[in-house]
């Protein structure tokens, strides 16, 4: 405040909230908005300010204590901002020993202890801001935010998370009714059911974020990539080609949300490809394959998304072929364990060289016994038929073929 409020109101720092009331009602009939607004409006602050226990509080701490606070809350924030959370705790216990009920304190405490995973403080400290503050988003988001995270890092079994879930979402759906047009809360709902797979309510969840606002368009991306994430989790991998259109309709060419967007799905891509090449999950790599997919479309002169691309559809297309293959009553049966080896060579799956040549000198073992007809009839359908499967290991096959020409 520019003004000493106690003073404005013609009364002592000890007042009683009758006295102030009193001392209030006396003024404004003294200067009323009319014959002088200015007063009138200083009396009308100074009133609201001190007849509030909590906001009296709050004015006669940093009437005391004003630049030490600031002092402390402005080192808090610096730590804050290079992720020293731990640090930046002492400090703002510092201030609430000085002025317990400054809620920028109690914030900046509350995201500290997100931040170093003290679950239980953060969710006391943002219950008591809420109460104090009902109608303030943030903390309700912070909130539930503590809430979710506390689930997402239990190592309890499933059923002791779902009254955390449910907390997290009663919070969420605070920011809903406070701002319906936000999309944001709704995500964060649909975020908890896809944490606990049930896929069905948040992709409800999702599908009201898109509509927040009234109206489809490219500020509802976030939420339409988030089902693009439902859908895979549920195993619905071919949908996200269709939604991938359903957003590259949406946004502007050449346009900034546009590289956004296709940087995101090659990310999701990648760690899709990634988490593949470490299981035997073919499924894994097709989803891989549909977000890189969608992304060079969102970003076609992207060439290193493409060149990613361009091996993940390599690799989805030997595993199509592989699974063909392997179905085809025309092709030998060593032949098929041969795809099979090959394919698990590509992926490194062999725990060592050894494992390695055992398995392949048997399969040779059983391709060789046939005769050299069938061997060639094999070899030449799988490189006609099955390119991608032949590309996996051009050598051993050409190898076999000419193995089978000696008499």
């Amino acid at each position: 405040m520019v003004y000493e409020l106690y003073h404005i109101l013609e009364i002592s720092s000890q007042a009683s909230a009758d006295e102030i009331k009193r001392a209030y009602f006396q003024l404004v009939r003294k200067y009323s908005p009319e014959k002088d607004p200015e007063r009138f409006q200083q009396i009308r602050i100074a009133y609201n300010t001190l007849f509030d226990s909590k906001s009296r509080e709050n004015y006669d701490a940093m009437q005391k204590y004003g630049e030490q606070v600031k002092d402390l809350i402005s080192q808090a924030q610096n730590k804050m901002q290079v992720e020293e959370w731990s640090n930046a705790i002492p400090l703002l216990k510092q201030v609430l020993v000085l002025a317990p009920r400054i809620d920028i304190a109690r914030h900046l405490l509350g995201l500290c202890y997100i931040h170093t995973e003290n679950w239980d403080f953060a969710v006391k400290i943002y219950t008591a801001l809420t109460k104090t503050n009902p109608n303030m988003t943030l903390y309700w988001s912070n909130l539930g935010s503590a809430y979710k995270l506390q689930a997402e890092c239990s190592d309890n079994e499933d059923f002791s998370k779902i009254p955390i879930y449910h907390n997290a979402r009663d919070s969420f759906q605070q920011v809903v009714k406070l701002e319906p047009f936000n999309s944001a809360p709704y995500l964060d709902i649909a975020e908890t059911y896809l944490d606990q797979k049930n896929y069905s309510e948040a992709l409800a969840w999702a599908e009201r974020a898109i509509g927040a606002d009234g109206k489809a368009d490219s500020n509802d991306f976030e939420a339409l990539f988030f089902i693009c994430r439902i859908h895979f989790y549920s195993g619905e991998v071919q949908k996200i080609e269709i939604l991938g259109r359903r957003i590259i309709s949406l946004l502007p060419k050449n346009s900034d949300i546009r590289r956004y967007a296709a940087s995101r799905f090659a990310n999701m891509g990648i760690e899709i490809a990634n988490i593949a090449a470490k299981s035997s999950n073919f499924d894994m790599w097709r989803a891989a394959f549909q977000f890189l997919k969608t992304a060079t479309d969102l970003e076609p002169d992207n060439l290193d998304i493409q060149e990613i691309c361009t091996k993940v559809e390599e690799t989805v297309a030997a595993i199509d072929q592989y699974e063909n293959l392997n179905r085809d009553y025309l092709i030998n049966q060593g032949f098929k364990r041969l795809a099979a080896f090959c394919l698990a060579d590509y992926f490194n799956f062999y725990d060592s060289q050894q494992e390695r040549k055992t398995f392949l000198n048997d399969i040779l073992t059983e391709i060789l016994v046939s005769p050299a007809s069938t061997i060639f009839a094999s070899l030449e359908r799988i490189k006609f038929y099955y390119p991608a499967v032949y590309k996996l290991n051009v050598e051993l096959f050409h190898r076999i073929e000419q193995v089978a020409c000696v008499p």
